[in-house]
């Protein structure tokens, strides 16, 4: 990345180009994105999980469509109930199955928009995600993969909220860790040497996020591009030393 004033090289955490003393604009826009991201992340988080009538609300406007009342009520009335909630979620299936290309044509749309926090989240909380001809272990890895991403995302984001805090610092600390040696596991080994198909065109995807993962590393968390291109021979208690170190440097 270069200055806007000069065209230094400039890294995205850096508050002033080292070269001229420019304000780096990307800088605030890059914090106001996170900021956001946790605004809404935590928002849809705490809807989703504590109201089922809102997620049949937010899936509406996404899929263009509204899930049945039946499977709703259902829903809400057996919350507690284990019979309820089989009963609602076979419905919630049964329609799935009858709009399945209309829903993935929307999923579709999010996925190229580059919204993975909210796929990872319907596919989480509302089992409603890509499928490849039918075939619903073909995205598994990107799933798995988008849910280290928001994981990486959150941890940063907690640890910049709480920054005086040692013990929510090791929390986070070790919850980005576990993230990175996931994704980590899933990019440079189950991915070659899968148990299942994997869809070709989950792989863009999947190298996007890997991609923007170690970006957000280099950034918050001050890892090299030599640390980065070490992370996939490193166990989750090296990335959680190196983590530590490099944050405190």
């Amino acid at each position: 990345m270069k200055c806007n004033n000069c065209g230094a090289p400039i890294q995205m955490n850096q508050k002033f180009c080292p070269n001229c003393g420019s304000p780096n604009v990307e800088f605030k826009k890059h914090i106001d994105d996170m900021e956001q991201y946790n605004k809404k992340f935590n928002s849809t988080r705490s809807k989703v999980i504590g109201n089922s009538k809102w997620f049949v609300n937010y899936i509406a406007p996404i899929t263009a469509l509204v899930i049945t009342m039946t499977a709703l009520t259902l829903a809400i009335i057996g919350k507690n109930s284990m019979i309820g909630y089989d009963i609602a979620r076979k419905n919630q299936q049964k329609y799935y199955s009858s709009h399945s290309d209309e829903i993935q044509t929307k999923l579709k749309l999010l996925l190229e928009a580059g919204d993975y926090a909210t796929l990872y989240s319907m596919d989480y909380v509302g089992d409603c995600s890509i499928k490849d001809n039918d075939d619903k272990y073909a995205w598994n890895d990107f799933y798995n993969v988008a849910g280290d991403y928001v994981y990486i995302r959150k941890g940063i984001i907690s640890m910049m909220e709480r920054n005086n805090s040692s013990y929510y610092g090791d929390e986070y600390m070790n919850t980005i860790s576990r993230a990175v040696a996931d994704m980590e596991d899933i990019v440079s080994r189950r991915l070659n040497l899968s148990y299942h198909s994997v869809s070709k065109e989950s792989i863009k995807y999947i190298n996007d996020i890997y991609e923007k993962s170690h970006e957000l590393l280099k950034a918050y968390c001050n890892l090299t591009d030599e640390d980065i291109a070490g992370l996939p021979d490193m166990s989750q208690a090296d990335i959680l030393t190196l983590i530590t170190r490099r944050s405190f440097e």
